[in-house]
């Protein structure tokens, strides 16, 4: 298949790059600075271009940003506008689309985790702009998934925008803070970003049905307090460490307590333990 890769240089798209690439697809990888995706002109002329599939890595993942007044037009624009402009660029070119999602689109108030099916109910601007995106790319018709993903997790893009995950942060920290403090809710699925593109893959290769996905790792929901145990036991790691309220740690954006997405539509992924170790062995500086 010839595949074009949209936010190639994020902590997602260089993994799309890689996993389609090492699958001997053709990839045509474009960042900000190959393509400005707000250009509906540029894109639609590029979509032309006889692609099988487009998958759309590119988002406003600012959270506590998308509150600010002065935000919200290019939070609404990139995680609203245009992906249901892509979507309707790939329906007329014959391409399937992908985009991707969150678990911020729900209000977080279903403990025992969302299916597919469960109507999204926003509590931020940031879930408002991603559930409106979600809306567009299935309005737009042709052959389209949308794929919900939860606090992921992968070695830094390329990218100057793309940032160090939790994973990360916390391991470095782990290393210089004499104790750690962290938040002990915000119920959610952590998945690997490679795993997220291998899944990809086989949907498009597989061709499932259209719709709707949640592709997240294996294991019950957990609070970052509960996941940073996971990984800090995996490997060792002594620091002390105490859980806090969110209180502790006040935000602009509202986030979902209960959140966690429970995957009835796709094969299972690997459990969450496993993806932690594969990226530790393929991503994470050792020392």
């Amino acid at each position: 298949m010839k595949i074009l890769i949209l936010g190639s240089q994020g902590n997602l798209g260089q993994d799309l790059v890689s996993v389609f690439s090492a699958a001997g697809h053709d990839v045509v990888g474009c960042d900000r600075d190959e393509l400005d995706v707000t250009d509906h002109a540029a894109a639609r002329a590029m979509i032309g271009r006889g692609f099988s599939a487009v998958i759309n890595a590119v988002a406003y993942n600012n959270v506590d940003g998308a509150e600010d007044p002065a935000n919200r037009p290019i939070a609404w624009k990139l995680n609203a506008e245009v992906p249901g402009e892509l979507a309707q660029a790939c329906r007329e070119a014959g391409a399937t689309f992908v985009h991707y999602s969150t678990d911020y689109v729900f209000a977080g108030d279903k403990p025992e985790g969302y299916v597919e099916t469960d109507v999204p109910k926003p509590i931020s601007t940031y879930g408002e702009s991603k559930f409106a995106g979600e809306q567009a790319v299935a309005a737009a018709g042709g052959k389209w998934y949308v794929c919900r993903l939860s606090k992921i997790y992968g070695k830094p893009g390329p990218s100057k925008l793309s940032k160090p995950s939790f994973v990360s942060v916390m391991v470095g920290l782990a290393k210089t803070k004499p104790e750690l403090t962290i938040v002990d809710e915000e119920v959610g699925s952590p998945t690997y970003t490679r795993d997220v593109a291998t899944a990809t893959l086989r949907l498009l290769t597989e061709q499932f049905p259209p719709g709707i996905y949640h592709l997240v790792n294996e294991g019950p929901g957990v609070t970052w307090y509960g996941f940073a145990e996971e990984f800090f036991t995996l490997l060792g790691i002594k620091t002390p460490r105490k859980p806090v309220t969110s209180a502790a740690f006040p935000k602009p954006a509202k986030r979902p307590p209960f959140a966690a997405l429970r995957n009835t539509k796709f094969p299972p992924l690997r459990t969450r333990l496993e993806a932690l170790k594969a990226f530790f062995q393929d991503c994470l500086p050792q020392g």
